[in-house]
């Protein structure tokens, strides 16, 4: 799942996808009802392609996260942010169960599952089911493809072959030189 685009502005609830670049701001898009905001510089912002989550071994990226609990949940919508924080850990364990209790706040497993919720919503996980399927498509038919154009090349090599080298020219090259006049009035320091 491509998750550069999407960022969480403080401040402003909900997640945003990055529109355009403008002059002194970003133009977002919200997830949630598809407005589109300016986001200034001086707003905290932060890309959900960078955030992590403690483990008790390596960061795991929010990414995989979000495609575990997906997996989890079979593609359907997960427990409201606002249960009890035991549920919420108990829900997380299930799609990181190595996740590090005492470093993870319930804050965030709240926001998680509230991110989940709005990508959910708004089609991101299927985007990424899309990107998969084009990809096998596209490497179903790279093979089909290469052969054709195999076939294709062969007889333009061979007719290319018929009609010869080209003429060289008396330097030797095969390209014609062009000669450029300059006048001394046009040269610097003359």
């Amino acid at each position: 799942m491509d998750l550069s685009k999407i960022i969480s502005v403080a401040g402003k609830s909900g997640l945003f996808r990055i529109i355009a670049q403008g002059r002194q701001a970003i133009i977002a898009e919200s997830l949630l009802d598809g407005k589109r905001v300016p986001v200034h510089a001086s707003l905290r912002i932060s890309s959900l392609d960078e955030i992590s989550m403690y483990t008790t071994g390596d960061d795991v990226p929010l990414a995989q996260v979000l495609e575990k609990l997906y997996e989890v949940e079979k593609g359907g919508p997960s427990l409201d942010p606002k249960e009890s924080e035991d549920k919420l850990f108990a829900k997380l364990a299930e799609a990181l169960p190595e996740h590090d209790r005492e470093r993870i706040y319930p804050s965030d497993v709240r926001k998680l599952f509230s991110w989940y919720g709005q990508l959910l919503k708004a089609g991101e996980f299927d985007k990424k089911d899309e990107k998969k399927e084009k990809e096998a498509k596209a490497e179903e038919e790279a093979p089909k493809a290469a052969k054709a154009a195999a076939k294709e090349e062969a007889p333009k090599k061979k007719a290319a072959a018929k009609k010869g080298a080209p003429a060289k020219t008396a330097g030797g090259s095969t390209k014609a030189k062009a000669t450029t006049t300059v006048r001394r009035s046009a040269q610097r320091g003359a």
